[in-house]
């Protein structure tokens, strides 16, 4: 089961239950370099190149009924975010550069980020994960979501990382190819991401970020953005 999956499916059930009980104690949020209302701009922005070909080949007759959609899920809303991102960007006033990379599973943070930003005077560089379908499992339901790590480009120091993730019905993405919820999603993700690179959220828990529209970047906790 995918990590991020599972974190948001529970974070859903917990918004939707009135539950409040968190186990542990939350992750500090990022309150300097950047702070929260600091301006994130100029900034290189990564995303995926969207290739599901090997998830999807890979699924096979056995997962049709599930994983299928899932990763036909992963797929539009990749496709759906990159189209987005640059529109969202100018609206919210964000010079932004984007470059399309492939997913290494090995490392998040891209080989010419600092040259990349050096090109366009940017200090911060964004990754956008490979949005990520997920089929369900028990009690969880089926969901999509995508981490989002930032990075100082100018050392190259893993910053910080946010994550989101929407529940989904798999009929809506029955078929492989843009659909009107993978649209809406992507669209969702990138106008969170541009209004984020003006103002971060600072809520002591990731969940209470919701009703902020924004993200709250924690202090990284995962080896794989190093």
């Amino acid at each position: 089961m995918h990590p991020l999956n599972l974190l948001g499916s529970t974070t859903f059930l917990l918004l939707t239950s009135g539950c409040a009980f968190i186990m542990g104690s939350p992750p500090n949020a990022l309150a300097t370099n950047p702070a929260p209302q600091e301006v994130i701009t100029p900034v290189v922005i990564y995303t995926s190149d969207c290739d599901f070909k090997k998830k999807i080949d890979g699924t096979g007759w056995i997962g049709a009924s599930t994983a299928l959609p899932a990763a036909y899920a992963g797929e539009a809303v990749c496709k759906a975010l990159n189209a987005e991102l640059p529109g969202a960007m100018d609206a919210a006033g964000i010079k932004a550069t984007f470059k399309q990379r492939k997913v290494d599973p090995q490392s998040a943070r891209p080989t010419s980020m600092k040259e990349d930003a050096v090109a366009v005077g940017a200090k911060y560089a964004v990754v956008v994960d490979e949005p990520s379908g997920f089929e369900g499992y028990q009690q969880y339901g089926p969901s999509v979501g995508t981490y989002v790590r930032l990075y100082d480009a100018e050392s190259g120091e893993y910053r910080a990382r946010a994550d989101t993730t929407y529940p989904i019905s798999l009929r809506d993405f029955n078929d492989r190819g843009p659909s009107a919820e993978g649209r809406r999603i992507g669209a969702d993700i990138a106008n969170r991401l541009a209004r984020t690179m003006r103002e971060r959220c600072i809520e002591p828990y990731p969940y209470q970020c919701g009703k902020t529209g924004l993200f709250r970047f924690a202090v990284p906790s995962d080896t794989y953005g190093k």
